[in-house]
């Protein structure tokens, strides 16, 4: 059994979805009402409707991507530093093991890459 998707809701959906095309490698399925469905090489999709209410997630609360190794990571990081994508955690390295940081996608929410 593997995870499949993750249903957002954005402020803005074309902002949302731009965000998942430019540094995820996402591309618009379909579109569904207001909403659209991406879906990225391996079948994984991102559903993103218009919020319709103001909402917080907990602090502690993130998605994430994994990468097949730290220079794609890093990559990755100058990619959004460029594109000014607020940065929530800077990039770190842990020797041989693990390179990560996490960014805020535009409506907030904290999105790991490692």
């Amino acid at each position: 059994m593997n995870i499949n998707h993750l249903h957002l809701n954005a402020a803005d959906v074309r902002t949302s979805t731009k965000f998942f095309e430019t540094y995820f490698g996402f591309r618009k399925k379909a579109d569904h009402g207001d909403g659209v469905f991406l879906v990225n090489d391996d079948g994984f999709l991102v559903a993103i409707d218009p919020r319709k209410d103001e909402y917080l997630f907990p602090s502690w609360f993130h998605y994430g991507f994994c990468l097949d190794d730290g220079d794609q990571v890093k990559h990755v990081y100058e990619r959004m530093q460029a594109g000014n994508v607020p940065i929530a955690k800077e990039l770190i390295e842990f020797e041989g093991e693990a390179v990560a940081f996490r960014c805020l996608d535009p409506n907030g929410c904290q999105v790991e890459v490692s």
